[in-house]
């Protein structure tokens, strides 16, 4: 009798681990993809642009994205305004009357809040924080 006890306590413990283990792999999976196929301008991630330029502004944008299952996004970085990335990336050019963006930058960042809202929705929802900033440029 007490053998199956202290088997069944140890199979109860392996699950229990098991299922954490699980749901801190779901809460830390998210991607973000930079999709500039649709930029009719350049962009460039450093300032090797080989001619010489001016910048007109530097932008630096904080936003949530969030993702249902970890995988399909429920809301975009840059606003839901944007289709795409790279309509954020236009419209940013597009204000100063720039030709170009250099040192892009995108940071995503989970914090404690991003962590509970993930282990409260069991992994279903997951969110970050995104910091998308560069500058914007001007060919002399």
């Amino acid at each position: 009798m007490t053998a199956l006890s202290i088997s069944t306590f140890s199979m109860t413990k392996k699950i229990g681990v098991l299922a954490i283990c699980g749901l801190l792999f779901l809460t830390s999976c998210g991607t973000i993809a930079l999709d500039a196929t649709k930029l009719q301008e350049s962009a460039q991630l450093n300032d090797s642009v080989g001619k010489p330029y001016t910048v007109l502004k530097t932008f630096s944008v904080n936003d949530k994205a969030g993702w249902a299952l970890g995988i399909i996004p429920a809301n975009k970085p840059a606003g839901d305004k944007h289709q795409y990335f790279a309509d954020f990336l236009q419209e940013q050019i597009a204000e100063v009357g720039g030709d170009a963006v250099i040192n892009l930058r995108i940071r995503t960042q989970g914090n404690f809040g991003d962590f509970l809202i993930a282990v409260g929705t069991l992994g279903l929802y997951v969110t970050r924080t995104v910091t998308i900033s560069g500058d914007v440029i001007k060919y002399n």
